[in-house]
């Protein structure tokens, strides 16, 4: 065999190696989503999801938060949502700031055709033992808009068909009415997508 053979397949060798051992130390220090910069201690295993304070008069809104967020815990892990909030190795508490609607689009008469909804809130992430908090974030707002009467909602939209509204529908709505059930669903969303950002930043924020 050549000797720049020997010399090269001895090189390989030596990279496998010091390959093998820095994926072992990295195990030893915890472990983390691919691609993420946040690791965890080995011992931390599970969240616990407090109920949100709710200053809003949105009422049950931080019910609904909560469980959006286990939900996205559980769904995506790997942490394990613990069943008692205050048991989990790191605990996420947050308050609901605020959730609001205001008009964006009106008619030659002055009627509005569309508003918009907010949802603002304040979230930490923190460990149970000693109270440290390893995350936090202020005023995370989503937004989304609806609409107020039947003349400007696409039926076509892939938003209307997640809805739980019929296009045959539309018509034995009130104006009223059907602005409360977007309007409902308007929340709905921003709750889900509320809780996808809460988790992408706890295990990626780093």
């Amino acid at each position: 065999m050549r000797p720049g053979a020997t010399a090269r397949r001895g090189d390989r060798v030596a990279s496998a190696a010091l390959v093998l051992v820095l994926g072992v130390a990295a195990a030893a220090c915890g472990y983390g989503l691919a691609g993420s910069g946040r690791r965890f201690a080995p011992d931390t295993r599970s969240v616990g999801v407090e109920a949100f304070k709710n200053e809003t008069r949105e009422h049950g809104v931080e019910k609904r938060v909560a469980l959006a967020i286990e939900r996205e815990f559980t769904i995506r892990g790997p942490l394990r949502v613990a069943s008692v909030p205050a048991e989990g190795d790191l605990v996420l508490s947050g308050t609901i700031r605020d959730a609001t609607d205001r008009p964006v689009a009106f008619n030659r008469d002055d009627e509005v055709l569309i508003y918009q909804a907010m949802l603002v809130v304040d979230v930490e992430l923190r460990r149970r033992v000693s109270g440290e908090i390893i995350w936090r974030v202020e005023d995370m707002r989503n937004f989304e808009d609806y609409s107020a009467v039947s003349s400007v909602v696409v039926t076509t939209s892939s938003d209307f068909r997640r809805s739980t509204l019929d296009a045959r529908d539309l018509g034995n709505f009130t104006d009223i009415q059907l602005a409360e059930s977007r309007r409902r669903h308007a929340l709905d969303r921003m709750i889900d997508e509320l809780a996808r950002d809460v988790y992408d930043q706890v295990m990626e924020d780093f």
